[in-house]
């Protein structure tokens, strides 16, 4: 959208957006100045071994040894190169390998993601990332191939804006509906269109605790509770028209 066009011609003066989140009640919103959600990349790593006879693994080269390796050295990148001050989180979601009991495994596929809330971190994790693949490889004489991916930088919230959207949504909902939350380790390709303008991304709680709808997002089990459509479409035409009568940015139209 951006590259077709999106933010020229009128070029938006802030942008603004909200999402469902199940771990808020129906009725609220959650907002919060600077990181609100992480960045995210994704990996897929292919570890190329020698297959072998299970009775004879001097004759091969392990790939679920090597790939284990490799899922335990991952984790020392945050707990041993990246300030404890920061976050990182680095998840293999999926480990496959082998084809019979007996049988030393000659390839391993690893798929996974990466997560940040700090730019510095999330410029530098992928280099970190393949050193620490190359090094366990190499100690054991096995191969790689790594394909990593960027989804979405970290959703930054501008300060100034935040505290305006913040305003604005108490005042529209009331104090107590509209809540500072912490940040959450999930992404959002909104982030792009804040590394261009000034924008706020917010949560719309859509859980219902008394009948028990508070399972998360994009899980076959979410169940949202509809009378967040009000709350929604209250906050967003708020935060509108409070933003143009407000004239933040020396508009005079």
């Amino acid at each position: 959208m951006i590259a077709e066009g999106v933010l020229r011609d009128p070029a938006p003066d802030a942008i603004f957006g909200l999402h469902v989140m199940p771990t808020l009640e129906a009725g609220t919103v959650g907002w919060r100045a600077g990181g609100l959600m992480a960045a995210a990349d994704r990996f897929r790593l292919r570890i190329l071994g020698q297959m072998t006879h299970g009775s004879a693994p001097e004759g091969g080269i392990d790939a679920v040894y090597v790939a284990s390796q490799v899922v335990n050295a991952l984790q020392s990148i945050s707990s041993r190169e990246v300030d404890a001050r920061r976050s990182l989180v680095i998840s293999v979601g999926s480990f496959n390998a082998g084809s019979r009991w007996n049988i030393i495994a000659g390839e391993a596929l690893l798929t996974g993601t990466v997560r940040t809330l700090d730019d510095e971190t999330w410029a530098a994790i992928p280099d970190n990332f393949e050193r620490v693949v190359a090094g366990i490889c190499e100690a054991h004489g096995a191969r790689y191939e790594l394909e990593y991916h960027r989804i979405a930088p970290v959703t930054i919230n501008d300060a100034s804006l935040t505290s305006f959207a913040a305003s604005s949504l108490k005042r529209s909902l009331g104090p107590e509906q509209a809540l500072e939350v912490e940040p959450i380790m999930a992404s959002e390709d909104f982030a792009y269109f804040q590394r261009e303008l000034p924008g706020v991304y917010f949560f719309l709680g859509v859980a219902n605790s008394e009948e028990g709808w508070t399972d998360y997002v994009h899980t076959p089990t979410f169940r949202p509770d509809e009378s967040a459509i009000v709350t929604g479409v209250t906050a967003a035409a708020t935060l509108l028209t409070d933003f143009t009568a407000a004239d933040l940015v020396g508009r005079s139209d």
